[in-house]
């Protein structure tokens, strides 16, 4: 059984380290690596190190298609894509070494072709029936249909397939009906999502909303960069604090945080230590250059 991760957003994302980022001026660049990237590949590149079986389902095309296999390839990743003759959008990092800072420049993608929607339907279900967790995660490409993502929970959910869900907004909010088994937006996207149109959201507002969900029997887990993790036990919120670090990338942090939740959860069904080791996954993450991992590429032939 495998975890099945979805992302029809792909990335291929350069990391630049600079000595001290200048605005108007002109930034060398000390060192360059290029990541195949997105939401679902990093938490498919963690769930691999954490050890699990996962298959990462995409949308690729265009001249870099080939280099995005290549790339996954060699992080010994599992990858099933379709043709979408879109061009893979490029984002980069700009690494501050001195002020320990990430800038990150994001490219939106062409629309994908017209065929590509039900492709990516008719894989998602040749895939579903050997995967113990479905996770999808951020947004998606131009030109997919406005359903696909709610669709995707319904189907795993009526086919008894736990599923997590790491987006927001309209497309959150259409896949609530399925009941999902978690939900892992960021503070200020659950605000957005659940409170549109509020300039002020109080805790309480925010608390009782989680609650909500919770008996409605959907989990929250709401992360919050370096602060507290909320997540609900027993009828209440819990405050999980995190430890500081002093970053080096925390691009992909939150996707580590959704690969060791969706692990310890899937095995265990224990909130409390899931949350830890989604937290400690978050934490290694941002500790590495390499956006989506738990290890260093020395740490990763074991």
């Amino acid at each position: 059984m495998h975890f099945l991760t979805v992302s029809l957003h792909p990335v291929l994302q350069r990391t630049c380290e600079l000595a001290c980022l200048q605005e108007n001026q002109v930034n060398r660049c000390l060192a360059l690596r290029v990541d195949a990237s997105g939401k679902g590949v990093n938490v498919t590149r963690v769930l691999h190190q954490l050890g699990k079986e996962a298959i990462h389902l995409t949308q690729l095309g265009g001249v870099l298609a080939d280099y995005f296999v290549e790339l996954t390839r060699q992080d010994g990743l599992v990858l099933s894509w379709v043709d979408s003759e879109s061009e893979i959008r490029i984002c980069t990092t700009l690494l501050s070494l001195t002020a320990h800072t990430a800038t990150e420049i994001v490219e939106e993608a062409p629309p994908v072709s017209p065929h590509t929607d039900g492709r990516i339907r008719a894989r998602f279900l040749q895939l579903l029936p050997e995967t113990r967790m479905v996770i999808l995660s951020g947004s998606k490409a131009p030109g997919f249909t406005a359903d696909i993502l709610p669709w995707m929970v319904r189907q795993a959910r009526e086919r008894g397939v736990p599923v997590l869900l790491d987006y927001r907004g309209r497309d959150l909010l259409d896949s609530l009906a399925s009941q999902p088994d978690l939900i892992k937006p960021n503070r200020q996207e659950f605000q957005d999502t659940f409170f549109p149109g509020c300039s002020t959201v109080s805790e309480t507002q925010i608390m009782e909303k989680m609650i909500a969900l919770e008996q409605s029997g959907i989990r929250v887990v709401l992360t919050d960069g370096a602060q507290p993790v909320w997540y609900v036990q027993g009828g209440r919120v819990v405050r999980r604090p995190v430890k500081a670090v002093v970053p080096v990338n925390a691009i992909g942090s939150g996707d580590a945080f959704a690969a060791g939740l969706a692990a310890e959860w899937s095995e265990t069904g224990d909130m409390d230590a899931a949350v830890d080791k989604a937290v400690w996954c978050g934490e290694q993450n941002a500790r590495l250059i390499k956006p989506g991992v738990i290890r260093s590429q020395d740490e990763e032939h074991f």
